[in-house]
């Protein structure tokens, strides 16, 4: 199956966007280093040009915690809005990254509010030598479960000796959304050529993602240099069982997103999230327009996630770029199941509702 168009959201670069919908809206959070961004919009064609902006969190200056803040997650859990991110000393610079969690309202209330949230520190119970970014958290099985990006756990757990060049995907049960009730475990480390980049192997940025009527659960997880043209996303699947044995995770045979090979970009997609409306599922990601954008430029795109019977497809490279939204809905699934607007969670119950804020009938 060819590729989905990859459609631009976001005019300004926005990298590692994360979206949740909530309260009629969309609210977008992404790495901004000196603070927790928040915009929020009514559709996600407004992100372009009219998303009302404004962070929720700065840190004290000169904190353990106040430099290189990446990729914040807003999460509704248990009742309460939290966000989780990676923070470092500013004396220390990125060896010292660990995850950090804020906490907000009730979830009832609209999360883009600066004066309702809260610094909670570290995630407690967490091994607070190793380093730690890119946390995310899911519930699963009635069990919530954090997975995060770290440096390799050294031998007798010498910290000295830490291999810093490689990073590996960890998982940890939670007892609630601040306290860790496990050990780390390892499940995912970059064991395959297209995961490197020379000596570096990367395994970054994991998402949780599950198909609409429930047939595949796993991650998705970005990997390569983010700093390059050969990032890219593959994925985890949950095979069931306990998902602290890593026997419970198998890894794709090979990438679920990259560049084309005709060159003419998007570029280094990766680190993005996926929503669900309805039967159909959409990826969030951040790619660059030039090959050699490196770090900056990192915009938000949309693409389509298609079923099959192996899991999730998105034509392993990434679509065409455009803004044309008219032409990038041709195809797609604009009818409403339920004939309400919405799922029964709440979400537009189709993508064009959630791009445009109206259905339309294919009948």
């Amino acid at each position: 199956m060819p590729p989905q168009p990859c459609l631009n959201i976001t005019s300004k670069p926005t990298p590692d966007p994360h979206f949740t919908y909530a309260h009629g809206k969309f609210y977008l959070t992404f790495t901004a280093n000196d603070r927790i961004p928040m915009w929020e919009a009514p559709t996600l064609l407004d992100f372009w040009e009219n998303p009302k902006i404004g962070p929720v969190w700065r840190p004290p200056p000169n904190t353990p915690h106040s430099s290189r803040l990446w990729a914040p997650e807003l999460h509704a859990l248990q009742g309460r809005w939290y966000i989780y991110y990676a923070a470092a000393d500013p004396e220390k610079g990125n060896k010292s990254h660990r995850m950090f969690v804020l906490g907000g309202p009730p979830d009832s209330e609209d999360p883009h509010d600066a004066s309702k949230w809260e610094f909670l520190g570290p995630i407690k119970g967490m091994d607070q030598r190793q380093w730690a970014i890119d946390g995310t958290v899911f519930e699963l099985d009635g069990e919530l479960y954090l997975v995060y990006s770290g440096w390799p756990v050294p031998p007798e757990r010498e910290w000295d000796d830490v291999r810093e060049d490689q990073q590996l995907l960890y998982i940890v049960r939670l007892s609630d959304p601040t306290t860790a009730a496990s050990e780390a475990v390892e499940i995912c480390r970059p064991d395959q050529p297209w995961e490197h980049l020379g000596h570096i192997g990367i395994c970054e940025g994991p998402q949780w993602l599950e198909a609409p009527d429930g047939s595949w659960r796993g991650l998705v997880y970005s990997c390569s240099a983010s700093w390059t043209k050969h990032y890219k996303m593959a994925t985890l699947k949950c095979l069931g069982g306990d998902p602290l044995s890593p026997e419970s995770w198998k890894k794709s045979s090979k990438p679920l997103l990259q560049n084309a090979e005709h060159g003419e970009g998007p570029f280094g997609p990766g680190h993005g999230c996926f929503l669900n409306f309805g039967s159909e599922t959409v990826a969030l990601f951040h790619a660059t327009d030039k090959d050699t954008d490196g770090s900056q430029g990192r915009k938000c795109r949309l693409q389509i996630v298609e079923w099959c019977d192996e899991g999730p497809h998105l034509g392993e490279v990434v679509g065409n770029s455009t803004r044309d939204h008219d032409k990038f809905s041709e195809g797609l699934m604009l009818s409403v199941p339920d004939g309400k607007g919405a799922d029964t969670d709440g979400h537009p119950s189709c993508i064009l509702h959630a791009l445009r804020g109206k259905t339309k009938s294919n009948t």
